[in-house]
């Protein structure tokens, strides 16, 4: 018998001992400590509880594209750096006080998409993203959209780590020694892998030279955590420019990982419009742990924020949030406003500059661009064919509604497109089937009459349609453009691929079978800066109407 049992007995046998009344005290006296014990347990058990966990919050941004200006979507101005150095500064003031760890990571793609890319080459982005304190970042396809070397630059200027494990740098490339596959953060004592992916479609994409090789994403995150985990790390975070149904494969494929941060499809999630999908998407790898899937949209028109607890051996045992919106709520940081407006000037001459000429003017009229075909309409989506035409596109189609302005009979400047497409769209390519796009085509002129700006302008195909006919059954002919120039019936079983916008390939303007569409790429390319390099490589221009689409 130990000798605390025996202690035990001895109590016991002295409290038999005792007269009545003092047996009574005991009695009360033993009572109150266990009302007391009760009482206290919970907070007890809480206060273990929370010593056993480890809680981050991560706030995250992905394909911001040069858009240190706010956006119109919709109705709304969304995004512009100054706003989200308030939002993101505030976040950090409300975890200083609660002492939770915070890390602010980019998902890639922060070059090309506006003219403060062609400006400054990702430099302006650069310094405001270095003020803001990024803890890490990887490599999207369109960071080698200038080549090596103006990559090369920007990473040797960036004051937090670009990571991609996926990328093999050969001795004689500028990026040599400059990517690492993988970081370690530390915070609050805690340890946190975090390794980068890139799309490999990149080497189609962009203009990547030699020295440079995209490896199987799936394989080097394999590594990657492999070496993470030998260091002692538990817990580790994928931040992937590959594409969100991708992401989704690699949560499923690679054990180990945690979260997953993703950039390239400039997916919706949680309350972002034409969401389809939670925030956070919880996956389950091959040991049916949990991996949490998140990305934040595009241009930093929203801020993702995701808060996650660890348990002692890394497990995810709790986690949520959500995208915030920086719209009009959320005031632009002062600093930062008036270090756009230093970075602004100079672009002002950008607008000045010709860029081509037309020998025709080139009509914008509402009505006409709503309910035909028209030349203007037909440059624009001529322009998005031969741009994407590497890439086996064989349609383009935009709406009528993203095409604001005409350009006159002469001289044609930047001014001039950008007032005609002021929405900052980009070019994205879907698949569609042959059902899929004479559906579209169907939607674009089923309002025709009240001239809504879904009516279609197209590229490689030709379409007859019949407005006396019940919308939904109006187009009554549909021919390809094959690559020989002839005209072919449309196949409904067959898969095209299409060159749109993407505010069309998220189902916007009511496309829905664009956003149902397959194999989606958002290729970055911006829509004004691919009809200003069309007009510039074809100038003098004379386009005109082509029967394109026949209105019966």
């Amino acid at each position: 018998m130990t000798v605390q049992a025996k202690n035990i007995f001895k109590a016991i046998a002295n409290y038999l001992k005792l007269k009545p009344q003092m047996r009574r005290s005991f009695q009360i006296f033993v009572a109150f400590v266990i009302t007391f014990i009760i009482a206290v347990s919970p907070a007890l058990l809480n206060v273990v509880a929370q010593e056993n966990r480890f809680s981050l919050r991560i706030l995250h941004t992905n394909d911001h594209h040069a858009h240190l200006e706010p956006v119109k979507y919709g109705d709304r101005m969304l995004g512009g750096i100054a706003r989200r150095r308030t939002l993101i500064d505030q976040i950090r003031a409300e975890n200083k006080t609660n002492q939770e760890p915070l890390l602010l990571l980019d998902a890639g793609d922060i070059f090309q998409g506006t003219l403060y890319f062609n400006q400054y080459l990702g430099q302006a982005d650069l310094d405001f993203y270095n003020a803001l304190a990024y803890d890490a970042g990887t490599i999207g396809n369109h960071e080698f959209d200038r080549g090596q070397q103006v990559l090369a630059d920007f990473i040797a200027k960036a004051k937090f780590p670009i990571i991609s494990a996926n990328i093999d740098i050969a001795p004689e490339s500028p990026l040599y020694g400059k990517v690492r596959p993988w970081h370690v953060l530390e915070v609050k004592g805690e340890k946190i892998g975090v390794f980068g992916l890139t799309t490999p479609d990149t080497a189609i994409l962009a203009s990547v030279g030699d020295g440079v090789k995209f490896t199987d994403p799936i394989a080097a995150a394999r590594s990657s955590v492999r070496a993470l985990k030998q260091l002692g790390i538990n817990k580790i975070v994928a931040l992937t420019h590959i594409g969100f149904e991708y992401d989704v494969a690699l949560a499923q494929k690679v054990a180990d990982i945690d979260i997953i941060i993703g950039g390239h499809s400039h997916t919706s999630v949680g309350n972002i419009p034409n969401s389809n999908h939670p925030y956070p998407l919880v996956e389950k790898n091959g040991t049916k742990e949990p991996v949490l899937v998140v990305t934040d949209w595009e241009w930093g028109k929203y801020l993702g924020d995701l808060s996650v607890s660890f348990d002692r051996t890394g497990k995810l045992i709790a986690w949520a949030g959500k995208p915030h919106a920086l719209d009009a709520s959320v005031k632009p940081d002062p600093e930062f406003a008036d270090k756009l407006k230093a970075y602004a000037a100079p672009i002002e001459s950008l607008r000045q500059k010709i860029i081509g000429k037309s020998l025709v003017a080139l009509d914008g009229d509402r009505v006409k661009l709503r309910t035909s075909e028209t030349s203007l309409g037909n440059l624009i989506a001529d322009a998005m064919l031969a741009k994407t035409k590497g890439d086996r596109v064989q349609v383009a189609l935009v709406n009528s509604g993203g095409i604001r302005n005409g350009f006159p009979l002469g001289n044609i400047m930047m001014g001039n497109v950008l007032e005609a497409l002021p929405f900052g769209n980009t070019i994205t390519r879907v698949e569609l089937t042959g059902k899929q796009l004479l559906e579209a085509l169907e939607h674009g002129v089923s309002l025709a009459e009240q001239g809504e700006g879904r009516f279609p302008q197209v590229a490689g195909i030709h379409f007859v349609w019949d407005a006396k006919l019940p919308a939904g059954k109006r187009v009554i002919r549909v021919e390809i453009v094959s690559e020989s120039g002839n005209l072919q019936l449309l196949n409904p079983e067959a898969v095209y691929r299409v060159a749109t916008t993407n505010f069309l390939a998220s189902g916007g303007d009511g496309y829905r079978s664009f956003a149902e569409g397959n194999n989606l790429l958002e290729t970055g390319y911006l829509l004004s800066d691919t009809i200003a390099e069309y007009i510039s490589t074809r100038s003098p221009l004379q386009v005109k109407t082509e029967n394109r689409i026949v209105r019966q």
